[in-house]
């Protein structure tokens, strides 16, 4: 896989998860420890950062941007909801695959995510593999330590450089065992990866895996590469995770996903768009967030 930075993207995915959790009502997402696990000053320095962002985010609203709070709201309305949107696609398929005897969930590319500490009502049914560069996890096991938050027993931190590893020389090496259904979460990654480095993946997680286990994972649509017809949303996004280290490379025809999927060896249980998105976890809200343009959110099962 190509060398990749997602240290930034993982920090403002939990700013994005932890403000939302902290201060609106109804919540579409409820995340409050990611905001514990970001120090105050990182947190002011992101909303700094996106208050003077918002403008060239949603050049449309700019009119808005009245004070630097109103900026600031704008940048999170904006970029928030689609971060929203998988986190509770990711544990709503997750919870209907615990009643099938799901007992192993492995988080590929796992950032700051809070799954194990916020469900410790799962800790004797569940085990939880969280997969990351090795500098992304002493990052967050360092802020846990800081929080004096000990690790569930059923958490288990697994350092992976895929530059240099395949996801099967990993998992073969700790306590996952392939006997076993499981529940992948690949999320805010394929973007990011050579198209047959996605492919890689996948046979992989196929291979590693016994039928009747899922994979969720969200992808940028093919169409959002086009300069003409993309929105400000998105090329700004392309333009900050490039500045970053985070280049978005790689989209998928979802009318085409299902069979391209089926080849892998898995069957394609959901591909939502943005108008389903936005009905299945938008529709009661009233702080302003949307599901986002470009981005699905896609289930599958190993056959």
């Amino acid at each position: 896989m190509a060398s990749r930075n997602p240290i930034g993207t993982a920090i403002m995915t939990a700013f994005m998860r932890g403000f939302h959790a902290v201060n609106d009502n109804p919540k579409i997402f409820n995340d409050t420890l990611a905001y514990e696990l970001l120090p105050e000053e990182m947190r002011a320095e992101l909303k700094q950062h996106l208050s003077e962002s918002a403008a060239q985010m949603a050049p449309e609203f700019v009119k808005d941007c009245i004070d630097t709070e109103a900026s600031f709201r704008l940048a999170v309305h904006t970029m928030a909801g689609p971060m929203l949107a998988r986190a509770r696609f990711v544990e709503d398929r997750l919870e209907d695959a615990l009643g099938k005897g799901i007992s192993q969930y492995v988080i590929l590319g796992a950032g700051l995510d809070t799954f194990a500490f916020r469900r410790l009502d799962l800790a004797d049914r569940l085990q939880v593999f969280e997969l990351d560069l090795p500098a992304v996890q002493e990052i967050k096991q360092l802020r846990l330590a800081q929080l004096n938050l000990p690790k569930p027993h059923n958490l288990h931190f697994i350092p992976v450089d895929f530059t240099q590893q395949t996801l099967t020389s990993v998992l073969t090496r700790v306590e996952y065992d392939p006997r076993r259904l499981s529940f992948f979460s690949w999320m805010g990654v394929t973007q990011y990866l050579p198209l047959e480095a996605v492919w890689a993946t996948l046979k992989d997680i196929v291979s590693l895996s016994t039928a009747g286990s899922e994979i969720v994972f969200d992808y940028y649509d093919k169409s959002a590469f086009d300069p003409e017809a993309t929105s400000s949303r998105i090329k700004y996004i392309m333009e900050t995770t490039k500045n970053i280290g985070e280049l978005i490379i790689t989209g998928f025809e979802p009318s085409k996903l299902g069979i391209e999927l089926a080849n892998l060896g898995l069957s394609l249980l959901d591909n939502l768009g943005r108008e389903e998105m936005q009905q299945r976890y938008f529709k009661e809200c009233t702080q302003g967030y949307s599901a986002g343009d470009y981005i699905h959110l896609a289930c599958a099962e190993v056959i």
